[in-house]
């Protein structure tokens, strides 16, 4: 980062089991497939986010169609949008900078769902604000104090760009703090409230932990509601937004059943469609497939089916797990979204329809906040890089309410 220093690798090893465990995570590192270092790694309806892992500092163009965006690029991993693109249609972009051949990308817009734009809403989740490392094997970390650390920088520029977006409310599901300390939940409202526009949160595992402090009057101060307790509902245009507390005090896993009927009743009485949003993933198996732990699927499945049962015109929305994933069950589609401070660094946005709504996953583009969020792509022996992005149809989709 720019003003801060590199980032720190912390491991607890001796010099000989580091310097091992370093050739490890580079070895691991090469086996990336190639050609990734530029891609195009989220579409909307006119849209497309272009980013990079490295070019050199100078001039950077990025053209499609008829749309061509220019910058001065300091050097790095970055991104730019270019917008203006014809919907639903396939498209060659180019990527021209300093020192390197003009690289081709090809790129499929969304079709949007039918009918006018209503309303736009962002979402951010694991922010972990107090936190300024992230990941094992290794442990990327950064020297700063709370205030100026990674979380912080990669939350103010997350919401900063949702709201350039147009983003008319911004929902926080979970985790907005790393230890639930009175100071991490004042930094949390600050930041969340600095855009000006309408927020609700939820909250996550860390929030509840146990050094936690209750944050629900800090975030009142700022005019956030934290919607803790039982489910709850906002009827926004075209769309109910049911957001569900799946937390358990001091404990990292999430639960459900005790508010599966409740918030099923709010989906099946919306009148329309519905969003719910949540901080625990939803396990979909009996068994654990993957780290971390979610709402295990004794519960998750239930929960799905009741939700599934009462209005198909819905779009189930989580995090904890980090990682951009979504799937359908039955006639309604989940989606897992990731963390602004950890790569690929993300906030998301959905656009409802009147006939539908559409999903588009960024990258937090603020220079110094992809430039923390890229370091982190070597945790886990290298592997973060090719697990938490998911597929780019993952991250992005447009969905047509059944029936409309």
């Amino acid at each position: 980062m720019s003003d801060a220093g590199a980032p720190a690798v912390q491991t607890g090893r001796s010099p000989n089991q580091a310097l091992a465990l370093d050739r490890l995570v580079r070895t691991v590192g090469a086996l990336r497939p190639p050609g990734i270092g530029v891609s195009v790694f989220a579409v909307e309806d006119t849209t497309a986010q272009v980013t990079w892992d490295g070019l050199a500092a100078g001039p950077v163009r990025v053209a499609a169609g008829d749309a061509e965006v220019v910058i001065d690029h300091g050097g790095g991993p970055g991104a730019v949008v270019l917008s203006g693109l014809p919907p639903d249609t396939a498209l060659e972009a180019v990527v021209e900078a300093e020192g390197a051949p003009a690289q081709q990308l090809s790129l499929r817009t969304l079709a949007p769902p039918p009918g006018p734009e209503l309303f736009r809403l962002a979402t951010v989740n694991d922010i972990h604000l107090g936190d300024p490392h992230f990941g094992h094997l290794p442990t990327v970390a950064h020297p700063r104090h709370a205030r100026h650390s990674p979380p912080r920088r990669c939350l103010e520029a997350a919401v900063s760009e949702a709201a350039a977006w147009g983003a008319q409310l911004l929902v926080a599901k979970g985790d907005i703090t790393d230890h639930g300390s009175a100071d991490e939940w004042a930094l949390g409202a600050e930041v969340l409230a600095n855009p000006g526009i309408p927020v609700e949160a939820i909250p996550g595992n860390h929030d509840v932990g146990r050094e936690a402090v209750d944050g629900r009057a800090t975030l009142a101060a700022a005019g956030i509601e934290l919607r803790a307790g039982r489910p709850s509902a906002r009827d926004l245009p075209g769309v109910r937004l049911v957001t569900v507390d799946t937390t358990v005090p001091r404990r990292n896993p999430g639960t459900i059943a005790a508010s599966t009927a409740e918030a099923a009743r709010l989906v099946a009485e919306a009148g329309g469609p519905v969003l719910v949003a949540m901080h625990h993933h939803l396990q979909r198996h009996r068994l654990m497939t993957h780290p971390p732990r979610g709402i295990p699927g004794a519960e998750a499945i239930p929960f799905l089916d009741a939700v599934a049962g009462a209005n198909p015109a819905t779009l189930v929305v989580t995090g904890h797990s980090h990682r951009h994933r979504s799937y359908r069950w039955g006639p309604i589609t989940v989606a897992e979204v990731g963390s602004p401070q950890d790569y690929p660094g993300t906030w998301a946005g959905y656009v409802v329809h009147e006939g539908g709504i559409r999903q588009v996953v960024r990258r937090v583009a603020e220079p110094d906040a992809i430039a923390w969020t890229e370091s982190t792509k070597r945790c886990f022996l290298g592997l973060w890089g090719r697990w938490s992005p998911g597929s780019l149809e993952q991250r992005c989709f447009s969905l047509r309410w059944p029936g409309r």
